[in-house]
């Protein structure tokens, strides 16, 4: 026992040390040169494209240390990583959605509080990046996120004579049917807005959470009493109330007879629709801009803020966030974390940021707008950007499917779909992230 007790001493010295190197070199504190000493080799892990972070590797690179950057292809990433680390393989990086970050976080070295303290964290990165903190440390550490916002067609709104794009959900509708054209047999031609289904809206979960989460609904919470992660989908009558309105709103716009209804599962990928010009509204990360652009450079579109719920005083949107995370595996933590501390820092993140077409999570760098309206609604959402723990994408990608088609066909009621999905999220949960947590 005696042992093992000045092991953790001395680890606890060691990580200490190592993270204000980290803190230095990221930008968090101002000391100068930190005289930390962090050679050998890291192994990093990820799926950025190598080609797109080679340089910012290079960058991160010193004299006495080497980083072996290796990319992996999302579909099997995160098995590849389970079954490294399962044999004692696993890297001393690993870069991440914030979903997969929290769903392997068995696998990550926690840098205590005592060493980086939570409000400095908090001071340093955007409000979504909460999600990396636990009740006694830091999981990891943010690096992009790329937020939901609205794209617009100009020429089919001003053809309706409207002069604003809605800002608020409450003005979709009298928006909708202004918008919305119909064949002689009642087939949506132009459509208002991808809103209601889920198959063929691609970013259809997250405009559903993002609405949830508006409503004040956190969705996955932990229990106080047994501190297992539990769906508070139908916490109590009021959180039903809210997010089945948030639900029926959603859901009214595949409603035939519906004022809103202006889509439905017949019709093209929401995406696609848009570029053929065919969609007045689309909503989708701000990272597709760019692939719009390209496929239909004649398309005259603009860009705002995903719309919020009227009378809330504060604003969301959802972030796909990414972030790196230090591999509990790793023999040479002081190397590893001044990597990270490289990566994450206010010089690569904001290149890397901009080569995705994303936004930088560090609250430095949003401070600084780009000339670029584009970029700068892209900083302005990240900066309002929120998430929720996804234990299995597969699985919520099902569940949020069933809920949207219970009650598109009437199979149960409002109430009765969302008593489903809560029940349906919390076997989810126990079956992935409260096993793997040891709650």
């Amino acid at each position: 026992m005696k042992d093992i007790g000045i092991k953790n001493i001395i680890t606890g010295i060691f990580v200490f040390a190592a993270v204000i190197a980290f803190m230095v070199f990221s930008g968090v504190i101002k000391l100068g040169n930190s005289g930390q000493e962090a050679t050998g080799q890291v192994t990093v892990w990820g799926t950025v494209p190598f080609q797109t972070i080679q340089r910012y590797v290079d960058q991160a690179k010193e004299q006495n240390l080497t980083i072996n950057y290796v990319e992996k292809r999302a579909s099997n990433y995160e098995d590849e990583l389970v079954n490294a680390f399962a044999s004692g393989t696993g890297p001393d990086l690993f870069i991440m959605s914030h979903e997969g970050i929290l769903r392997h976080s068995d696998k990550i070295l926690e840098i205590p509080y005592e060493s980086f303290p939570r409000s400095a964290y908090e001071e340093t990165y955007i409000d979504e990046a909460r999600l990396f903190l636990s009740d006694t440390g830091v999981r990891a550490f943010p690096i992009t996120v790329d937020p939901t916002i609205m794209y617009y067609n100009k020429q089919l709104i001003s053809s309706a004579f409207i002069l604003d794009v809605p800002e608020y959900w409450d003005e979709f509708i009298e928006f909708a049917p202004e918008l919305t054209q119909y064949s002689g047999t009642g087939e949506v031609n132009i459509s208002a807005a991808a809103l209601g289904t889920f198959d063929n809206i691609p970013n259809a979960k997250n405009i559903i959470t993002a609405l949830i989460l508006q409503n004040k609904n956190n969705i996955i919470n932990t229990d106080p009493a047994t501190m297992k992660l539990r769906s508070v989908l139908t916490f109590d009558e009021d959180e039903i109330q809210k997010t089945s309105q948030a639900l029926d709103f959603y859901t009214s716009f595949a409603q035939f007879g519906s004022n809103t209804y202006s889509w439905n599962e017949a019709l093209v990928d929401a995406k696609n629709k848009f570029i053929a010009g065919e969609l007045a509204v689309y909503f989708g990360a701000g990272s597709q801009a760019e692939d719009i652009r390209r496929k239909n450079p004649n398309l005259d579109f603009g860009v705002a803020l995903f719309p919020q719920v009227r009378d809330n005083t504060t604003r969301s949107t959802h972030g796909a966030m990414m972030g790196i995370a230090i591999g509990k595996q790793s023999p040479n933590v002081a190397a590893a974390i001044k990597v990270a501390s490289k990566l994450a820092g206010s010089e690569i993140a904001d290149g890397l940021a901009a080569d995705l077409d994303v936004a930088p999570a560090r609250k430095d760098l949003l401070r600084d707008k780009p000339d670029d309206a584009l970029r700068t609604l892209i900083y302005n959402s990240a900066i309002i950007s929120r998430g929720w723990i996804d234990a299995d994408p597969v699985a919520t990608d099902d569940l949020f499917r069933e809920l949207v088609r219970n009650i598109n066909t009437g199979a149960l009621s409002t109430r009765d779909a969302l008593s489903r999905a809560n029940a349906d999220m919390n076997t989810i949960l126990n079956r992935t992230i409260n096993t793997t947590l040891g709650n």
